[in-house]
């Protein structure tokens, strides 16, 4: 993608909308104009082959909700003779997807043999995955269910993950298993996605939940599928969710000890769990722990333990941390920092207190939020 399309991409979507006047007119001018301009970049078979130049165009179109234009883009791909190759055609599906225009995704399904275009289990699993996520996830089954027949295509792992996690988006958790049993008996075996995919889901739930979680942890082992960071982290944050804190410690250990090495997210589930006992102790120590074992503290840990390192009136550690997250440019809310600095006014710190204020002011400033969203 050339550095030219690139910029005038960025330049024309980090725009707001502001309602029907000139200004958002010229804007709406500048996104045709920008749809003819991807349309003749699209005569270059090397552009046609550069997937970041289709799915920044379609996610930015997709945001200000230019569907006529995202389908004027994509519809304009079937000129040319790419589309008889199966994995071009199964990345248009996935972009209709990602569009949440399922409708389309499976009209050009529909219409590839008309295109000269075979359709195999690559091209199913991309309408499944177009399904998720346009989040129809009352149309998946159906589709595993019809289409595998109609087309005599045989569903592989990646089509009965792409089911699962549908199962489990929707709390279907029941389903979700059926379908792992299922899966065994067509002589398929379950990966790491479809463990992780279950791991994820199931440690995030009550303690019936989680129970069912260790089933899974323990199959896992028994199938020799040897998990990852995101296994162990998912089972990190249910141990956690459960106040199973000892045990968390342990698994922490273990990862520390055997691999796989911890990183941010692991650390920041420990953290947290910590925070919420009400244990500033334990949470400082995780904190020097995620250092001291090479991983770099996030705005996550920042938004996480200058609160309540505040409110436990450790302010000399909340000092630290605000340092430290203007050093690793995660810097917190500036409503934050000022507590920290009012804080250490009343401790008779006022030099430390302009110094923090002034680094705050001379680095920028990001939203509030501490809320783990990552898995790995």
């Amino acid at each position: 993608m050339s550095s030219n399309i690139c910029s005038r991409l960025r330049q024309i979507f980090q725009q707001r909308p502001t309602g029907t006047t000139s200004a958002a007119l010229s804007r709406k001018d500048d996104l045709e104009s920008l749809v003819d301009q991807f349309k003749k970049k699209s005569n270059s078979a090397h552009f046609r082959r550069n997937r970041l130049a289709y799915k920044i165009t379609v996610n930015r179109l997709a945001k200000v909700n230019r569907f006529a234009c995202i389908h004027d883009i994509l519809n304009h791909q079937k000129q040319y003779p790419d589309i008889t190759d199966e994995h071009f055609a199964a990345r248009l599906i996935r972009l209709y997807g990602e569009s949440r225009m399922f409708d389309h995704a499976i009209q050009l399904f529909d219409e590839m043999p008309d295109l000269n275009c075979p359709r195999s289990v690559l091209s199913f699993n991309a309408l499944l995955a177009a399904c998720v996520a346009s989040k129809e996830f009352d149309k998946v089954s159906e589709l595993l269910r019809e289409i595998p027949r109609k087309l005599s295509i045989e569903p592989d792992i990646i089509s009965y993950n792409t089911m699962i996690k549908a199962f489990c988006q929707v709390g279907t958790m029941d389903a979700a298993i059926s379908l792992l049993d299922e899966i065994e008996k067509n002589g398929i075996k379950p990966d790491l996605i479809t463990f992780n995919i279950l791991l994820d889901s199931f440690y995030r739930g009550d303690a019936d939940k989680f129970s069912k979680a260790e089933t899974f942890w323990s199959l896992m082992q028994e199938k020799e599928v040897v998990p990852d960071v995101r296994s162990y982290n998912s089972r990190l944050l249910g141990m956690m969710r459960q106040k199973r804190v000892s045990e968390a410690v342990n698994a922490l250990k273990d990862m520390e000890e055997k691999g796989p090495k911890p990183n941010q997210y692991s650390y920041n589930v420990m953290i947290k769990g910590f925070v919420d006992e009400g244990n500033l102790k334990e949470a400082k120590k995780w904190y020097a722990s995620m250092s001291s074992n090479g991983c770099t503290p996030d705005f996550i840990t920042f938004a996480t333990l200058i609160p309540f390192a505040w409110s436990n009136n450790d302010i000399d550690f909340a000092h630290d941390l605000c340092i430290n997250s203007v050093v690793a440019k995660r810097l917190v809310s500036s409503g934050l920092m000022q507590k920290v600095a009012d804080a250490l006014l009343e401790q008779s710190e006022a030099e430390k207190a302009k110094e923090l204020l002034k680094l705050r002011d001379s680095k920028g400033r990001l939203p509030d939020g501490n809320s783990l969203t990552a898995g790995d």
